[in-house]
């Protein structure tokens, strides 16, 4: 059992900076213009691709069900609000959505892939919290500003007694570990 929690501790940290490398690469974030205060940092963003490859295999392979939706939980949370937008392959975004929801349905034990979607939305609604005011002055997106703070609290608030009831243990790995990574990434 400690050995499957710190697999998918190291898995979920691999992860998490995947996604955080990959989101500010999508969404062109205006933190990418300044570099980062880390020289490791700096230069893992200039490779990020080979890096995210790299940790998302990882990941994978020491925790398949969770890495994958978790990494499809954030793709699904990242495009839902662009959900009429064109794609590279010709699709919109919403109907991508529905493609990667189907294959996690298909592939990923159920309450595995609603806990990863649940803990997923709480930390992009806490990361929006944290970020209101950052979002509203530069113009970019953020539930909280567009639903506002109660409603993205009350969300939270449904979500997490939702996560806890499909896996209390998983919550209380997942939860704190994507702050944590939230965290840190910021402070590099």
């Amino acid at each position: 059992m400690w050995v499957e929690i710190f697999k998918r501790y190291i898995a979920l940290f691999l992860l998490g900076f995947v996604i955080k490398l990959l989101d500010d690469e999508v969404d062109q974030d205006e933190n990418l213009r300044k570099l980062p205060r880390s020289q490791m940092l700096r230069e893992v963003q200039f490779f990020k691709l080979p890096y995210c490859l790299l940790f998302l295999s990882i990941a994978m392979m020491l925790d398949t069900p969770y890495s994958f939706a978790l990494f499809s939980s954030a793709y699904i949370t990242g495009m839902f609000h662009v959900s009429t937008q064109r794609l590279p392959f010709k699709l919109k975004s919403y109907q991508e959505i529905v493609i990667v929801f189907l294959i996690n349905i298909l592939l990923v034990p159920i309450g595995v892939f609603f806990n990863c979607l649940f803990l997923i939305v709480i930390i992009q609604f806490l990361d929006d919290l944290m970020d209101m005011n950052y979002d509203f002055t530069y113009g970019y997106f953020n539930y909280a500003n567009r639903f506002g703070k109660g409603e993205v609290i009350l969300v939270i608030l449904i979500f997490l007694v939702a996560s806890i009831m499909l896996s209390w243990v998983n919550t209380l790995i997942i939860l704190p570990t994507g702050i944590f990574i939230n965290y840190l990434y910021s402070w590099l």
